[in-house]
This record gives C-alpha cells, structure tokens and sequence, in this order.
C-alpha cells in the first residue's frame, strides 16, 4: 500500500515537473517567434516600398486580361483571331500550325494528324457556330471538308450532353471531326459516350509533363511570332494562364 502511495506520488511530481517545463518551453518558442516576426517587419516594409516603386515603372501586376472578370467569350475570341491565317496578328498560318500541332501531342492515333489537313490558308475559324439542336460551338476550325470543334471552359464543366452534342452534329458534316474539350482544371468533359472518345481530346489551360496544353500553345506562339507588339500580347496572356491556373507549381518550364 505504502509503495503504491509513494510510486503515485512520484508520478504526479514527474507530470508536475513536466507541465512546467513544457510551459516555461512555451513561453520561450512565443518569445522567440514574437523575435522573429517583430524583425520580420522592416524588411517586408522595405519590400512592400520596392514594389511599389517597381510597378509605378512596371506595373508589375497589371494585365488586360484582369479585365475579362472571367468572361469566357472573350477568351474564345482571343483563341480564334490566333486560329486564323487573316487574323490581325499577320503571322499567317503560323499560329494555327501550331495549334495543330499541339493536337498530335495528345498522342490519339484516331485523331487526324497536323500533316493530314489540306492548304491551311483557306482555313475559316468561326465563333459561337449555331448546331441544329440549338447549342452553340465556342469555335469551329473548318478546313476545306475537314471540322474541328472546340469547346472552351477554363472556368466551369461542361453541361448535360454539351460535348456529345457537338460532336454528333460535326461528323454529320466530317465522318473523322473531332472535337476538343480547353479546360482550366484539366478535367475531362462528363458529357462524352465512351465510344466516341476516340474523337474527343481534353486539352487542359496548364502545362503538363506530357501531353498538349493551351500555355504550351501560346508559349510557342510567342516563341515563332515575329511582331513584337503582338508578342508583348501572348507574353502577357501567358503570365495570365500562369496566375490563373498554374500559378504555384507548373509542372515543366515553358
């Protein structure tokens, strides 16, 4: 009895002794961070001030496309005067070779390839195409008897049957179209049958270790371009796609 009285007592100072070294160990890590952020201060002073004298020269955060406020028209439009050979950039074909490209990076065998189209001069590049179950494409890319169909949505999934849809009506007109699904997290669109994937491809905003992308597209646009105003642009919608959708880690460097 007396030495389960004693061996209880001993336990209780030794949870005693340990509580205050715990909180006198407390106390201190609180002194020390309390140290540590009050001489933190200064210096995130002095780098909010370089900052902001920076961007009086630089405006270092500013981009037109802030403006957008998610506007997913807008963005299509931007896409499709890049698509065609008369758009007012003046790089001709250039912008849509490349689009074509990106395409074959999908690595889909069933999906025409970027050598399988005829003259892309005579390409035309349509917005908000009209099908006959009344829903509208994003863009349509049609080049000669060839279609492709592209639907853009960097900020939302796409709806019931959207995707089916579109591309029941495209091989209507072309046995071999495709369509392709640009989206923001990557995710491929729900609306699709499994046995029409082989016709379908989801070309994610960010870049990837593998596989096309729409900042790979437009990297390499600004890399080919030869205007150096409107390479100032596509710099600025990368730094964009970069902001918006791999801001933190982009898996590869452009």
């Amino acid at each position: 009895m007396t030495d389960a009285t004693v061996t209880a007592e001993r336990l209780q100072g030794l949870f005693d002794g340990l509580a205050e070294v715990l909180a006198t160990e407390t106390a201190q890590h609180e002194t020390d961070l309390g140290v540590f952020f009050a001489g933190l201060a200064p210096a995130v002073s002095v780098a909010s001030e370089a900052q902001r004298v920076l961007d009086r020269v630089a405006a270092t955060q500013f981009s037109v496309f802030h403006y957008f406020k998610e506007n997913e028209n807008l963005v299509s439009g931007i896409f499709a005067d890049l698509l065609r050979p008369d758009g007012s950039h003046g790089q001709g074909t250039a912008f849509l070779r490349l689009f074509l490209r990106e395409i074959d990076r999908g690595g889909k065998c069933s999906i025409r390839k970027a050598g399988d189209y005829g003259a892309l001069e005579r390409c035309s590049v349509y917005t908000e195409y009209g099908t006959s179950v009344r829903r509208r494409i994003d863009i349509v890319v049609k080049l000669g008897d060839k279609w492709i169909g592209i639907e853009n949505k960097p900020w939302a999934g796409d709806q019931r049957h959207q995707l089916q849809d579109y591309l029941d009506f495209l091989r209507q007109k072309d046995k071999q179209a495709c369509v392709l699904y640009l989206s923001g997290g990557g995710w491929d669109a729900a609306s699709i049958r499994d046995e029409d994937r082989d016709h379908y491809l989801t070309i994610p905003y960010g870049l990837t270790r593998k596989g096309p992308s729409v900042a790979h597209w437009v990297a390499e646009c600004h890399r080919h371009c030869k205007a150096e105003n409107v390479r100032w642009f596509l710099n600025d919608l990368l730094m964009y796609i970069a902001r918006m959708f791999y801001a933190e880690n982009p898996e590869e460097p452009l």
